[in-house]
């Protein structure tokens, strides 16, 4: 018997309530050593007192067996029960136990009516509590607002199947939301934040138009503020106007100053050549012929000396008066004709 339901109570989603829970991962719970010590004979007041002790982590089913978590089985004994909406409210209101408020956010999120669920949870967005998640082989670290989003936008969360909930923007247009609904009021969105940190739209598309270039951003840019951009494109065309005219400019200042220049480097040029012919005629090679010439080389100080003495009148080597002038130098007498022909032989 402590395992079915409340005869007396409601129906959730058109059935009982504890079929929320698919049917496997209910037959796990009931055989949990947790649910059959700690979870028999609870009332709703004592499922706080006992999450509020024994909850230190939020998560599905765990592990090779998949066991079924703490926060499971108090949430299929609060499926059970069903306690009213204000007591699921005052779960979600206190601020002492954070995982208290995660249960309580996960129940009414499972059975609550999408009007109760967008008025109470959405403000939770603005909680950045830590909390730890049990997954199948691992732990992570959520936070509070995380957990929020994945009750919001995923379709399993914690192992278990979440209900469809209609979008914010039907529940508006039917007029069963308002926009200040909930105590914190309508969450500002990324966009919201983005544009309020950049002092605007116009300083936002500004940004996204210049820095990132994106061209949804040029378009809204030109629907919005068409005055801008003329000025813009104004801008734009008298800078390349004046770019055009000043390089015309320098173009002209550098064709009148390279013709000079390209004179003088020409005749550098030509002067440069000449230089390195001469050096080139200048430069003996640096090994001879592997042969020797049979003509004998003619000693130029010898084919000067005759040369020399025919000019200035001396006599000629080895002739009779170059003989005597030699004699008489060293105090000899001048030399016989005999003894010249002797000398000749």
């Amino acid at each position: 018997m402590a395992n079915v339901t409340d005869p007396l109570i409601r129906t959730a989603q058109g059935t009982d309530p504890q079929n929320m829970m698919e049917y496997i991962t209910r037959q796990k719970i009931y055989d949990s050593r947790f649910w059959k010590e700690d979870c028999f004979g609870l009332s709703a007041a004592d499922v706080i007192e006992k999450a509020a002790k024994s909850l230190v982590c939020i998560g599905g089913t765990y592990g090779g067996n998949h066991k079924p978590s703490k926060f499971l089985c108090l949430t299929l004994k609060l499926l059970q029960l069903q306690p009213d909406l204000d007591l699921i409210l005052e779960f979600i209101n206190q601020d002492h136990f954070k995982y208290v408020k995660a249960l309580g956010a996960f129940y009414l999120r499972l059975t609550g009516r999408p009007v109760d669920i967008y008025e109470n949870l959405e403000p939770l967005y603005s909680n950045y509590d830590k909390l730890r998640y049990r997954d199948v082989t691992e732990w992570k670290l959520l936070h509070m607002d995380d957990f929020i989003h994945d009750l919001f936008t995923k379709p399993i969360a914690c192992g278990i199947s979440m209900p469809r909930l209609p979008h914010r923007e039907t529940l508006l247009t039917e007029g069963y939301l308002e926009e200040s609904s909930g105590p914190g009021g309508l969450r500002k969105t990324a966009l919201e934040e983005m544009i309020t940190e950049a002092g605007g739209i116009k300083e936002y598309l500004k940004h996204k138009m210049e820095v990132e270039q994106s061209e949804g951003a040029t378009e809204l840019w030109e629907k919005f503020f068409p005055e801008e951009m003329e000025k813009k494109k104004k801008k734009k065309k008298s800078r390349e106007d004046d770019g055009a005219a000043q390089s015309t400019e320098d173009g002209e200042l550098e064709d009148s100053s390279s013709k000079p220049q390209h004179e003088s480097s020409s005749k550098r040029k030509h002067d440069d050549s000449h230089e390195d012919k001469k050096k080139k005629k200048k430069k003996k090679p640096k090994y001879g012929s592997l042969f020797k010439s049979d003509k004998p080389k003619k000693d130029k100080k010898s084919s000067a000396a005759p040369t020399e003495e025919i000019a200035s009148g001396a006599p000629a080597e080895g002739s009779d008066e170059y003989w005597n002038e030699q004699r008489a130098k060293l105090g000899l007498k001048p030399l016989n004709s005999n003894n010249s022909k002797v000398m000749q032989f």
